[in-house]
């Protein structure tokens, strides 16, 4: 399976690539509280943002099937945090060691088969050569009803020959309700992540 990796994503590809993202990810505006979706001029931005290499696999009828973004550049990334990441790994970040996916899907259905795998095979290579590590951001959903960060080292651990999964943080959103008196107080708890939206098809894929 073909995987081109470009550094800016050419025009033609443009509305496909967004009409995948929005596929792929759409359902996670229900699912996660907080915003894991572009809004399409965040999206266009980063596929023409040369400081992130895009990993892209078409169909046989030359539409998109999978598509990825990686950088080195953590800078490049407005929503974490470069400076944790020279401060935990200094050496590494000097040296462009580090590399943040900032999401990586597939198409559902037979369309997707085995592209989740081509597309983090080939992700890999520019962590391998360069002997460094890679940081994932998945949500709540992903990670209990797909148990993602498992198979994303499973993945990684064939193609790597070992790959050790570490939780490096975590963020949690609290509701708090105001009862009338007389109502039975519930032990505090976890609600977790709402059901799909019916009709919608299981998705593989990672947002960061």
């Amino acid at each position: 399976m073909d995987v081109e990796v470009l550094p800016e994503l050419p025009a033609e590809l443009s509305e496909d690539a967004w009409d995948f993202y929005q596929d792929c990810f759409a359902d996670l505006a229900v699912l996660a509280v907080n915003r894991h979706l572009m809004h399409r001029p965040e999206f266009d931005e980063l596929m023409a943002d040369k400081r992130a290499a895009k990993y892209v696999i078409r169909d046989d009828e030359g539409h998109v099937a999978g598509l990825g973004v990686m950088t080195n550049q953590l800078d490049a990334v407005p929503l974490i945090s470069a400076e944790y990441f020279a401060y935990h790994w200094p050496e590494h970040y000097e040296q462009g060691r580090l590399f943040y996916v900032v999401f990586v899907g597939a198409a559902p259905g037979t369309r997707g088969t085995g592209v989740f795998i081509s597309l983090l095979r080939e992700m890999y290579k520019s962590i391998g050569e360069a002997d460094g590590k890679v940081f994932v951001d998945i949500c709540s959903y992903n990670e209990e009803r797909h148990a993602l960060p498992r198979m994303i080292s499973m993945i990684l651990g064939r193609v790597a020959g070992r790959a050790q999964p570490t939780r490096l943080d975590a963020q949690s959103f609290w509701m708090y309700e105001f009862p009338p008196p007389g109502t039975e107080v519930r032990e505090e708890r976890r609600t977790g992540f709402r059901e799909r939206r019916a009709g919608l098809p299981e998705r593989r894929g990672v947002r960061g």
